[in-house]
This record gives structure tokens, C-alpha cells and sequence, in this order.
């Protein structure tokens, strides 16, 4: 069994991960309310995403059967999808119509009552009508998520066999939608299934590269060369082919599949090969806190927050009718405020669910005294044991006949004065609503 890239402790390496995912879940709030193309190269936040859930699925099948965790993931991620389900449906019945009525926002084709088995299990994306477009846009991420969660028992056996072949082979279905060879993501779901399977499955198994330690075992410098041609690739066909009718989201990569597939893939190879101890945003109390909650609550945030970005519409309107704040209401710092406390809200009503699919008992934000207790104290023992495994490997072998000198006795580890995750978890970052200052409305 191949086991991960380094055999000493792994703790802040693994911070660093989940500081990587709640950056990518800050972008992409970010994006989808203010918009902005430059963001999409800045940091691609959805292949960064992809490739640390890649990562994670490398370590759960290195420790339990393949159908354990298959099942485990999507345990752990509908009853989250159910909830939302329960809330969004009713509210696009009470704002666009009976069931019956409903209509595809894409095609404007009838929505067939059958599909809502879709809410229950996302082979396809669960449907919705024109008025909750911006509600179920950002579900495209969960259905792709499961279906390269099903995938990853064969993925990971012909990456392990066929590394680079197996990585590389998703690319071909986005190279040849792009050449007109085979309809493109618009033509339908499965066509969309897979122009998406084709651009993240690439980032899912960097994951897999990392984890298995074969990202290291590449020269770094046909590494870095690697990255630097799939970066001039994804750029000149960005350029080349640029998005027709809106300004100012020309060259914005969530509208150019094969573009953003590159461009993902030269951004994540630096990103994880370079991964540098993140052990200070632990010692950091506020970030360490922040990095704890994004992570626990990341499912929560990704489905909730174009629902708020919609919900401070009116939040504003309604304080605009109070003079002395109308002026701070209008700015885009209050836009940004107001959508991070809404989602805050969300995550105190609905975030519990996310404890009751993982098995654990339910809190409202998972960064209290229990939560940083259990922290510190895993990360001390972990401290505890490292240091008595060098104390034994220093120590000279204890002649024959002769007494055993005492062990001098260690010192309790200090405790980190930030909260340290015990396991990252999954994350399922985003797309977006129509932008709150202009921009584009793709929904990466």
C-alpha cells in the first residue's frame, strides 16, 4: 500500500490543506458577488477544491474497503443536499409556481416531475425553475463530486498502475468538445456531465499524485516545466477563443472549459508540491478558528451562500430606509459584510446537519472549548509521541548485565494555542449567482 509523502507527523501539512480550501470557499463567495474575470486566474478555486477532495479520497481507501468509503462520502454529503432540498423546493414553488409548471432556465423545456428523484440522489442536477436559478445553480460541484467519489476505486488502481496516462485521459473529452468534435456542456446533462468529469478529474488525481507521494518523486524541474507548458496552453487558448457577448467576461475561465482545465492544472502542481508547514495559522487564534469552521461547514456555506448573496437584496432595501446608514448600505464593503453574516446564519440553522451525517454530535459553530480541547490535546499526544520516538532512537544501546539507566521524564507538550483539525474534511466549493456589482454569471 503506498502511504502518503512524508512518515513524520503530517499535522501541519494537512492545516495547510484545509487553509487552501477555506481560501477557495472566501474566492468564491467573493466571485459570485462581485464578479471580476481576473479572480478565475488569480485562483481557480474549483480545481483547488477538486484536487484536495482527490487527496482525501486517497486516504480513506488506504484505510477501508472501496464501498466503506464510497458510501461513507455520500453519507456524509446528501443529508446536507436533503435539507437544502426541503427548504429551496418550497420556496421556488411559492415564487415560481406549482411543480407542473416549472421549466428548464437553460432550454425552457417542461421539467419532467420524475427528475426531482435527482434532489434524493444527483446523477444529473437536481432541477429547479427560472425564479431559483441562482438557488440550484451551484449544485453542478455536488453531482460532479459524487460521480469522481464513485470513479476513485478505479481511478486510484490505473493511476497507481498508469499514472500519467490515467491523469491525462480526462482531458481528451474537453478537447474535443472544444473542437466541435462532440456537443459541448450546453447540449444536455450528460454532455455537461462530462465536460466537467473531463476538467476536474485531472485536478481530482493531482490529489491522488500528492497523497501517493508520486508528485515528489518528479524532478522538480521537468515538474515546474510541466506546469509551466499546461499554463502557456490554457492561456493562449483563453486568448484564442474568447467568450462572445459579455463584457467584460471575455476571458473569464468559467466559460472556457479547456482554458480553465490548464490553467487549473499548472496552478495546482506548485500549490501542492511546494506544501509549507502552516503550523503558525494553528498557533494564530483567529485564523486557526476561522480555517476550523470553514472546513467543518464547508458543504453548508457552499449550498447557502448564493442564497443569501439573493436575500441581501432586500436586507438593504429595507435598511436604505434608514438615512444615516443609507450611504454605508450602498457600498460593496457592506454588500460583502452583509452576505458573510447572512451565510453565518445559515450555517447556525442548517449547518448541524453536516454533525449528524458525520456522526457527531450536533453544535452550532464546531469551534468551541470541546472542539479546541479535543485539538490541543490530539495535537499534544502527537507531540508527545514524536519526541519519545527520537529520545529512543538517540539513546545508545544499554550494555549487557548492565542496570537500565531511568528514561529522564518528558515534559507535557505545550498546547497549541489554536485549534488543530483531526481530520480535514471535504469540501465542496463553488459557482455562483448573477454577480451583486457586474461581471459574469457563469457558475464557477
Amino acid at each position: 500500500m503506498i502511504t502518503d509523502v512524508s512518515e513524520r507527523p503530517t499535522r501541519n501539512r494537512d492545516l495547510y490543506l484545509d487553509a487552501l480550501r477555506t481560501a477557495a470557499i472566501i474566492r468564491v463567495v467573493t466571485y459570485h458577488t462581485f464578479g471580476g474575470s481576473w479572480l478565475s486566474w488569480v485562483f481557480p478555486a474549483m480545481g483547488v477544491m477538486f484536487a484536495l477532495a482527490g487527496g482525501l479520497m486517497v486516504r480513506s481507501l488506504d484505510r477501508q474497503p472501496a464501498l466503506t468509503v464510497v458510501r461513507n462520502r455520500f453519507r456524509r454529503l446528501l443529508p446536507a443536499l436533503w435539507l437544502f432540498g426541503l427548504v429551496i423546493i418550497p420556496v421556488m414553488i411559492w415564487g415560481g409556481g406549482a411543480l407542473n409548471t416549472w421549466t428548464d432556465p437553460n432550454t425552457g423545456e417542461p421539467v419532467p416531475l420524475w427528475k426531482l428523484v435527482f434532489w434524493v440522489l444527483p446523477v444529473f442536477d437536481p432541477p429547479g425553475n427560472e425564479f431559483g436559478t441562482n438557488f440550484t445553480v451551484v449544485l453542478w460541484y455536488l453531482r460532479t463530486y459524487l460521480w469522481l467519489v464513485a470513479l476513485s476505486p478505479l481511478l486510484l488502481k490505473a493511476f497507481r498502475r498508469w499514472p500519467v496516462p490515467t491523469l491525462i485521459a480526462p482531458l481528451a473529452i474537453v478537447v474535443v468538445q472544444s473542437f466541435g468534435i462532440i456537443p459541448g456542456p450546453d447540449e444536455g446533462q450528460v454532455w455537461d456531465l462530462l465536460s466537467t468529469l473531463g476538467m476536474f478529474a485531472p485536478c481530482w488525481m493531482l490529489g491522488f499524485a500528492h497523497r501517493t507521494g508520486k508528485l515528489a518523486k518528479v524532478p522538480l524541474p521537468a515538474l515546474l516545466g510541466i506546469a509551466a507548458a499546461c499554463g502557456v496552453a490554457g492561456v493562449a487558448w483563453a486568448l484564442n477563443h474568447p467568450i462572445e457577448g459579455e463584457p467584460g467576461s471575455t476571458y473569464d475561465l468559467n466559460g472556457i472549459p479547456l482554458g480553465q482545465a490548464l490553467w487549473s492544472i499548472a496552478f495546482i502542481i506548485p500549490l501542492l508540491r511546494f506544501a509549507p508547514d502552516a503550523g503558525w495559522i494553528g498557533r494564530t487564534p483567529f485564523l486557526g478558528r476561522l480555517v476550523a469552521l470553514v472546513n467543518a461547514r464547508a458543504v453548508t456555506i457552499y449550498l447557502w451562500h448564493n442564497v443569501m448573496i439573493d436575500a441581501s437584496f432586500p436586507v438593504d432595501d429595507w435598511l436604505t430606509r434608514f438615512g444615516p446608514v443609507a450611504g454605508v448600505v450602498e457600498s460593496p464593503a457592506w454588500d460583502f459584510l452583509m452576505i458573510w453574516i447572512l451565510t453565518a446564519g445559515a450555517v447556525v440553522l442548517f449547518g448541524w446537519v453536516e454533525d449528524l451525517a458525520a456522526r457527531r454530535k450536533p453544535r452550532l459553530f464546531p469551534v468551541g472549548p470541546s472542539a479546541a480541547q479535543r485539538r490541543a490535546e490530539y495535537a499534544a499526544e502527537r507531540r508527545a509521541e514524536y519526541a519519545a520516538e527520537r529520545a529512543a532512537a538517540a539513546e545508545p544501546p544499554t550494555p549487557v548485565g548492565a542496570a537500565p539507566v531511568p528514561a529522564r521524564p518528558q515534559h507535557a507538550a505545550a498546547r497549541p494555542r489554536g485549534p488543530y483539525r483531526e481530520q480535514p474534511t471535504h469540501a465542496y466549493p463553488v459557482q455562483r449567482s448573477a454577480p451583486r456589482h457586474g461581471g459574469p454569471s457563469e457558475r464557477y
